[in-house]
């Protein structure tokens, strides 16, 4: 029986962080909970720890936990369970989709009807977006605080950018009802008739 080699067991400590790993937990510090970290990069907490503490990154994280959205590659604050898609990109799609129904809807539109509606809707206000997040410095240090300001920004830009995507959508949804009504092809009104 030979002798077992004195590393055997901790082959991490041994292994060098690499350029990409020190990256990601630069960008994810503090904004990821630690076993998340840790699983990710594939180390342990304490190497993830003295890596940190080594260059200067706070680990603290609010509470507020982030997933990688890949659709967009953002953080973001969840994820459909059944797409994998954040509802900022939910939200995307489903504008998208408005949309296309409303230029269908314009093209069945005879010539004349189209430029009337098309003159009234030049006509129309849309609502004021809602104020853009403000992201506040702080100084680095290492008591988190910096992590805390960049999760609380994090969360509120990800529900300014779907407030306004909702205002987009629920225009086109209007639209989209205005021109239905005026080609008299609007699908709930015919089953009313109908039902």
């Amino acid at each position: 029986m030979g002798k077992k080699p004195a590393n055997e067991g901790c082959s991490e400590a041994l292994r060098p962080w690499a350029a990409s790993e020190r990256t990601y937990l630069r960008n994810a510090g503090g904004v990821l909970p630690l076993e998340d970290l840790c699983r990710a990069l594939g180390r342990s907490e304490e190497s993830v720890r003295r890596e940190a503490e080594h260059a200067g990154i706070a680990l603290a994280c609010d509470g507020t936990v982030f997933v990688w959205c890949d659709r967009c590659a953002t953080w973001r604050t969840g994820l459909n369970g059944r797409t994998g898609w954040c509802r900022i990109c939910t939200m995307r799609e489903q504008l998208r989709g408005r949309e296309q129904a409303c230029a269908e809807a314009l093209a069945a539109m005879p010539a004349s009807a189209r430029a009337v509606y098309e003159k009234t809707e030049a006509e129309r206000q849309t609502k004021r977006l809602p104020p853009h997040p403000v992201k506040r410095y702080v100084p680095p240090s290492a008591d988190g605080r910096r992590n805390v300001e960049e999760a609380r920004y994090l969360a509120e830009m990800e529900e300014w950018e779907y407030r306004v995507l909702k205002l987009r959508y629920d225009a086109a949804k209007t639209r989209l009802r205005r021109m239905r009504e005026k080609t008299g092809s609007n699908p709930r009104k015919a089953k009313r008739r109908n039902g």
